[in-house]
């Protein structure tokens, strides 16, 4: 582009030169010649200057797509796998993993462990089997409740979740753990007691 713009230039350059630059110095320009030669020479700044924001924009668009290419990816989502005993303020271990992208939870011991830093997505849901019980479960971060889930139902079986949006460091962990209530166990026959997170968007 740039080879041609300069090849340009240099023949409307040596069109109003006639091929005899010499001659044509001390000659007289006719006044629509030097007019269209003044705008044909503003064009060819204008195409080089295009040229340049080409060439910009073409950098930026690639380091987008570097960056969009190279984020961290985290994505958990797991569960438990059957009805399972709770008592005082014990910490919730899911057992059934369905998905661990970034493989950011720890199954073991019951733990979300942030790969990177950023703002994260966490959802929590908590199942009883029997009516006329209840129970408050913690969304816990390094120690701190962040978020509280409710479950209770005087005649049926329930469920209860809780969404929260939550900065976090690299290493911050989060769990969930008993608070308080009558029922001693979860219950995992009518829907599931889950814990998912995301990554929204990395620092």
């Amino acid at each position: 582009m740039k080879l041609y713009v300069v090849l340009a230039l240099l023949v409307v350059t040596l069109r109003y030169s006639g091929g005899r630059l010499s001659e044509k110095i001390l000659e007289p320009r006719q006044e629509g010649d030097c007019s269209r030669f003044v705008y044909e020479y503003k064009l060819l700044e204008k195409l080089i200057t295009l040229e340049t924001e080409y060439a910009k924009l073409q950098q930026r668009i690639a380091d987008l797509e570097k960056t969009r290419k190279s984020s961290t990816k985290v994505s958990v989502h797991v569960r438990l796998a059957k009805t399972t005993p709770l008592s005082g303020t014990e910490r919730v271990k899911y057992d059934v993993e369905i998905y661990n992208t970034g493989s950011a939870y720890d199954l073991k011991n019951g733990l979300f462990v942030a790969p990177v830093p950023g703002l994260y997505l966490i959802h929590v849901q908590v199942c009883l089997g029997v009516s006329n019980q209840w129970i408050d479960l913690n969304i816990v971060k390094d120690g701190a409740v962040v978020g509280r889930v409710f479950s209770g139902d005087h005649n049926y079986h329930s469920c209860g979740s809780e969404a929260l949006n939550i900065h976090l460091q690299k290493d911050d962990t989060v769990w969930v753990a008993r608070e308080a209530g009558t029922a001693t166990s979860l219950n995992q026959d009518h829907g599931w007691n889950s814990f998912k997170t995301i990554l929204i968007q990395e620092d």
